[in-house]
């Protein structure tokens, strides 16, 4: 009976110092989730609105995409000339695990579409995609299935700056401008909400005209000095936001995910403290009655 209850103090004690441990990255991860929130929040609807202009102004490309807007004709869809089969995917996960089952819905969701919904994964369908992975998470779960890596950079753990996002969309940009791959895709998690997030797969090159997830307002737009310089100018900063928006979207989704996941174990913890100190009291009481019927039937034994 000793044995049983000196058990029991020791699982309690044990289970107090993983609660300590899970409410304290809880609370960490409560404060990250904050911030990235604010930023995921703040900068969609100027993201949003940035997309749906380059997207009515493209079809309205014939106007002006002659040879002075060549970068901006690159990145239309109807401006593409290539004979290359081959896509550039960007998978955005995170460095740290302990999120749920984030990062693994985003491999998911790449591998799905590197196997073109076949049930099986072949080097020919492989042989078609390339990747830029953002954290370390995705970068092994990629090299573990064999799929062809173009670049990777760590995930972002604290709230990035536009500045830190682009190497990543400057790369993307310089790889499709030359000529290596007919699409970007971008796949990230969309924040949603506290609890809730939607895993995103969006092309995000080469801009497709009258693509109908994109609700296009059609207006009038004034250019100076011309269209060609300010295009030239302004293509590049709106497909650099796109990419940033994804980054702060799915920290945003990442830190939720692990606040709640940390909750959940804290919880739970909290559930097992309770039952573990429940039956140690009943094992005591127990071992005290017993102790006490000893004593009793020893004295009467003696009368």
């Amino acid at each position: 009976m000793a044995q049983n209850t000196r058990e029991l103090r020791r699982r309690i004690k044990s289970t107090k110092s993983i609660r300590q441990i899970t409410k304290a990255m809880e609370m960490i991860a409560a404060s990250k989730m904050r911030k990235a929130q604010l930023a995921a929040l703040s900068s969609r609807p100027y993201s949003v609105l940035a997309w749906e202009m380059l997207s009515s102004v493209a079809e309205k490309s014939e106007q002006f995409a002659g040879a002075d807007a060549e970068l901006f004709y690159k990145f239309l869809s109807r401006g593409i000339k290539v004979n290359l089969n081959k896509e550039l995917i960007i998978l955005i996960t995170s460095n740290r695990g302990l999120c749920g089952s984030l990062n693994s819905q985003l491999v998911n969701a790449a591998f799905s579409i590197v196997k073109n919904n076949k049930d099986t994964f072949d080097e020919l369908s492989a042989s078609k995609y390339s990747f830029i992975i953002v954290g370390r998470k995705g970068l092994r779960s990629a090299l573990r299935l064999g799929l062809d890596v173009f670049a990777s950079y760590d995930g972002f753990e604290n709230q990035p700056t536009f500045a830190d996002t682009l190497p990543i969309a400057r790369s993307v940009m310089d790889s499709f401008a030359g000529g290596q791959f007919k699409s970007v895709k971008l796949i990230y998690a969309d924040f949603i909400s506290t609890l809730k997030y939607e895993i995103r797969v969006t092309q995000l090159l080469p801009i497709n005209i009258g693509d109908e997830s994109v609700e296009t307002k059609h207006a009038e737009f004034l250019f100076e000095p011309s269209p060609a310089e300010v295009l030239n100018s302004l293509i590049p900063r709106l497909i650099e936001l796109q990419v940033y928006q994804a980054l702060v979207e799915n920290l945003a989704s990442e830190h939720s995910a692990r606040m709640v996941n940390m909750k959940n174990a804290s919880d739970s913890a909290r559930d097992i403290i309770n039952d573990l100190t429940l039956t140690y009291n009943s094992v005591r009481q127990a071992s005290i009655t017993a102790d006490l019927a000893d004593i009793i039937g020893g004295r009467m034994a003696v009368k």
